[in-house]
């Protein structure tokens, strides 16, 4: 197959300002002023620009962006501690950081495509094509840090990507490649690097929070190599573990089950993540073995979360319920499980037990406003420039209301977005109508403090029974809680986790 990878255009007016050798180049990128990464990166990504746009010999063009590379790791740690994010959205500094950083990475591999097709026009002339392969294996390797750093940031992928790194995989295929490494004899090969961009995708990273990410990437690292690629089949045997991957379209794989697919007339694949199920689902209940014994038990208990999650990315991938539907309107909303519970109160005139000073409900929340990007009765995408900076975090608890309504609604923040150009977008998933602010404390526990917690009635029409919303630690199997609403005083017991966040527990509970 030929491949279409996208390519800046040469500009001949530039060769004389470009560095084309190599020892010359490594001298001028150890002057840098490295204490500087922001600096340094503005001045690297300018070279590599120009680098890219004149004409350079491909072997000499491979040292050059070696070199490029080499400095560039030696920044990724000062780079990586200026875009870090505890929340959404970012401040100014950190999203030129990450925009930086991105275009780096981006910029990288842009020239490593040159080097590719250079060499495999050469091939057609003199024979030869020992360096494709690595090549193709640096730039997927750089694509795939690129979503890494697009993930931490909650950056969607820049356009063009998922059409090249199909169209690289293919060509690998086709000429035998797939297990070549750079070099690195266990290092993992083009097919392992193809697999982890899809896994990386279908893991949603823009669902998790910042500090949640580092492990879902040492997941997808880990275990990789375990997801299998299968023909497209009329009909799959399993509804769980099979992905479509599209390789002749900029788009991510998604989720097929055992649909009928015989009428997709393009290049396909199945990604199956049946075996890697199974080894996840060993490697968790090995932690859960571990887990009464544990020395770090918060950590692991972090880790088991984060593996039930990907679970379930990596079999039955969620899927839309309700057809969204462009609006033209806005919406308030209060951050956090403690403003949520103070906007409910406030709504509905209702003074707790004095005790609710202990559990910081005496200050009014603060109100921002969010423009509807769409709707449906799940739930709303919204938008803004003017949400307070670090903040916002995937699975954090919400109180909204369109303008103009009285009563709150409760949801939670499904996944983020950061724009380029500063707005901040997000899914919100409504998970109750009517809601009711509370207090709860551990019942063994009776100088214990009241905490905040949401009491989310009971839904009949879909058999969804009363649940109980409290900070994260709450909840434990057949746990007693004190409950304290404006009815009075009881003692429940917690029966079944229905969700855990980096910020909440989500669980059912039963009268004691």
């Amino acid at each position: 197959m030929l491949l279409s990878l996208e390519l800046p255009p040469k500009d001949p007016k530039l060769a004389g300002f470009v560095e084309i050798r190599p020892r010359e180049l490594r001298t001028w990128l150890a002057a840098l002023p490295n204490n500087s990464p922001l600096e340094a990166g503005r001045q690297i990504l300018d070279a590599m620009t120009s680098c890219n746009r004149v004409e350079v010999d491909a072997e000499e063009r491979v040292k050059l962006l070696d070199e490029y590379q080499t400095a560039l790791e030696l920044l990724a740690a000062g780079f990586e501690t200026l875009y870090h994010a505890t929340g959404f959205p970012l401040k100014d500094k950190a999203r030129q950081a990450a925009i930086l950083v991105r275009g780096l990475w981006q910029e990288l591999a842009t020239g490593y495509k040159i080097a590719l097709i250079e060499r495999l026009e050469k091939r057609f002339l003199f024979g030869g094509n020992k360096l494709a392969p690595q090549l193709i294996h640096q730039i997927l390797s750089l694509y795939y840090r690129l979503y890494q750093v697009s993930s931490q940031v909650s950056m969607a992928l820049p356009d063009g990507i998922w059409f090249e790194s199909h169209q690289l995989f293919r060509y690998a295929a086709e000429n035998r490649h797939l297990d070549e490494t750079r070099g690195i004899d266990d290092g993992p090969t083009i097919s392992v690097l193809y697999k982890r961009l899809l896994l990386l995708s279908l893991a949603d990273p823009m669902r998790f929070a910042p500090a949640e990410l580092t492990r879902v990437i040492d997941a997808v690292d880990n275990y990789s190599r375990h997801a299998h690629f299968q023909p497209v089949a009329a009909q799959q045997p399993s509804a769980a573990g099979f992905f479509l991957v599209r390789l002749d379209v900029d788009e991510p794989p998604h989720y097929i089950g055992s649909r009928a697919v015989e009428n997709y007339q393009g290049m396909a694949m199945l990604l199956d993540t049946v075996e890697l199920g199974k080894k996840l689902h060993r490697a968790l209940a090995g932690l859960e073995a571990k887990a009464p014994m544990a020395g770090d038990r918060v950590k692991l208990m972090l880790w088991m979360e984060t593996m039930r999650r990907l679970i379930k990315q990596w079999s039955i991938a969620p899927k839309r319920v309700f057809q969204r539907m462009h609006t033209d309107a806005q919406i308030e909303l209060a951050h956090g499980l403690k403003a949520a519970a103070q906007s409910l109160l406030t709504s509905n005139g209702v003074d707790l037990d004095h005790q609710a000073l202990h559990a910081g409900l005496d200050a009014l929340p603060q109100i921002t406003t969010w423009r509807i990007l769409n709707e449906s009765p799940g739930g709303y995408a919204v938008s803004t420039r003017d949400a307070p900076t670090g903040r916002l975090h995937a699975g954090d608890i919400v109180a909204l209301r369109q303008q103009g309504s009285a009563g709150w609604l409760v949801g939670a923040i499904r996944w983020l977005q950061q724009c380029e150009d500063g707005a901040l977008e997000m899914g919100l998933q409504v998970l109750a109508v009517c809601a009711e602010a509370a207090l709860v404390r551990p019942h063994v526990a009776s100088d214990a403090q009241f905490d905040t917690a949401l009491v989310l009635p009971a839904i009949v029409a879909l058999n969804q029974p009363a649940l109980l919303a409290a900070s994260k630690g709450h909840y434990a199997p057949l746990r007693e809680l004190i409950l304290l609403t404006p009815e009075g005083e009881r003692v429940v017991r917690a029966t079944r986790l229905v969700e855990q966040q980096m910020s909440f527990d989500l669980f059912e509970y039963v009268a004691d």
